[in-house]
């Protein structure tokens, strides 16, 4: 394939058998049989993977699920993110159920990092919630994002929720995790998409498909990326690897293989531009 420079929008870095920080993805990869999910997983590791693409940069998510570990990892990811010479922003996260000023001095110690650049909260947060409302009104003040985890049961009630923060930049993870992925049961998430799209002005990721999908070919994923842009467009669509989670489907150069495949031959060399970069580059500010 020609080379395309990505700005990745959603990575994930870990080495769980040295750190004590991910105590649900070892239950998820037990339960799924899927150990390839507990390997080491760095930076270098991550580049090493994908020969055939320019690493313009990387947002870093956090996947931490021991208690409060997120002030762990992200001073770990200092180090480990300045090792490399790859332009690196993160997502962290935080727990919703502290009391509303124990949260609000979690977000403040991430935010001591320049590359902090925003939160997403892969579980128990409640919208309309005190920690809900407190999180997104520190975000929108600082001009950061909400990378919002949401799924086809949830989705609407986000939309009415972030009603009440207009100047706040929210990007859905993982095509809003859609679970039925049977022809019907994509046919109702495309009009979901398109729903929430005409609703709203946020960003969606195209990532995660590989915890979903059973395949992952041009074949299987052809009509999801179809039907993302015609709901998002592609000013509105950020590719995300979600490396190494969608190992458990494809390895991450069968992964960018398939994307950048479907993704040249479908759009314009200005649309896989703001797609695979720029809007990723734009919205995360690297």
């Amino acid at each position: 394939m020609d080379e395309v420079q990505i700005v990745d929008a959603h990575v994930h870095l870990w080495e769980p058998g040295a750190r004590d920080w991910y105590p649900d993805l070892h239950a998820y990869a037990a339960h799924l049989g899927k150990p390839v999910l507990l390997e080491r997983h760095l930076l270098a590791d991550y580049l090493a993977h994908q020969p055939s693409v320019g690493v313009a940069g990387i947002v870093h998510v956090s996947a931490t699920t021991a208690p409060h570990a997120y002030l762990d990892e992200a001073r770990w990811l200092e180090g480990e993110l300045g090792s490399e010479p790859v332009a690196s922003v993160t997502i962290g996260t935080v727990d919703p159920e502290l009391p509303v000023g124990e949260l609000v001095a979690h977000l403040d110690r991430q935010a001591q990092s320049p590359r902090f650049r925003g939160i997403r909260v892969f579980g128990g947060l409640k919208p309309g919630s005190a920690a809900c409302d407190a999180i997104l009104s520190w975000l929108a003040e600082r001009g950061l994002v909400f990378d919002l985890v949401a799924d086809p049961g949830t989705l609407s009630t986000w939309v009415r929720t972030l009603e009440a923060f207009p100047d706040l930049s929210v990007v859905l993870e993982h095509l809003g995790s859609p679970g039925d992925v049977s022809p019907e049961g994509r046919a109702r998430w495309a009009d979901e998409m398109g729903e929430a799209a005409r609703a709203t002005d946020w960003l969606c990721k195209f990532s995660g498909l590989g915890m979903v999908l059973s395949e992952f070919d041009r074949d299987s994923v052809r009509p999801w990326l179809e039907a993302a842009v015609d709901a998002w467009g592609w000013d509105r669509l950020l590719f995300g690897s979600n490396m190494p989670m969608d190992a458990m489907t494809v390895s991450h150069e069968g992964l960018l293989d398939t994307v950048v495949g479907l993704v040249t031959s479908t759009g314009t060399t200005s649309e896989g531009r703001r797609f695979f970069s720029e809007n990723a580059r734009q919205v995360y500010t690297l």
